[in-house]
């Protein structure tokens, strides 16, 4: 069966990357975005993450893998070429907690798609783990049609739904202008602003 797409919040949630190498350092790019509690156990790290660590960004055990390196994780990443300590990482696990295998993902529960994040717009593919590359390809066609406007668009998507929902305007006015304001005019920040005056005038 194809993995369901979830979004999932990951904020207070203990995540625990195995590995320090390049895989470990993608892994830990993206989720250092998204949460404050990345740990990583490895005997050494990349240069990458190194300046992670230094930043305060995420916490660093340098060592090798034991079990209790990951009690009370909500999520495991195995990220080493190494396939007894990836073995014994996966031997480790306790019940429930979410697993990401690097290099197996029919071995784990999670995987991680590509993404493009223009603010609060995310946008995710994936291909089951049939082609990575794929699916980077995939977002980086996507990059130019969702450019950097995109970030302050969907902000003032938000403020204008909110402004809209306060309005004294008829409820069925309301859905045609949440419908009106998704017209590419408005990627346009000066329109955006005077839609918004317009807006807070009618609350």
């Amino acid at each position: 069966m194809s993995n369901m797409p979830l979004m999932i919040d990951l904020q207070n949630k203990k995540i625990v990357i195995v590995g320090g190498g390049k895989v470990a350092t993608r892994r830990a790019k993206s989720l250092v975005e998204y949460c404050s509690h990345v740990h990583i156990v490895s005997p050494s790290i990349t240069k990458e993450l190194h300046t992670l660590f230094q930043q305060q960004r995420l916490t660093w055990a340098e060592k090798m893998f034991e079990p209790q390196d990951i009690s009370h994780a909500f999520l495991v990443i195995i990220a080493t070429n190494q396939p007894e300590v990836n073995q014994h990482v996966k031997d480790s696990l306790s019940e429930g907690t979410l697993l990401n295998h690097a290099a197996d993902a029919s071995a784990g529960n999670v995987t991680f798609p590509s993404m493009l994040r223009r603010g609060k717009l995310t946008i995710s593919v994936s291909t089951d783990g049939a082609s990575p590359k794929l699916g980077r390809q995939i977002i980086s066609t996507l990059q130019d049609t969702y450019d950097e406007r995109y970030e302050s668009y969907i902000d003032f998507l938000y403020e204008s739904r909110q402004l809209i929902k306060a309005s004294t305007i008829e409820p069925s006015r309301k859905q045609a202008l949440l419908q009106h304001v998704l017209s590419e005019d408005y990627l346009d920040e000066e329109k955006q602003k005077e839609f918004k005056r317009w807006l807070q005038s009618q609350v």
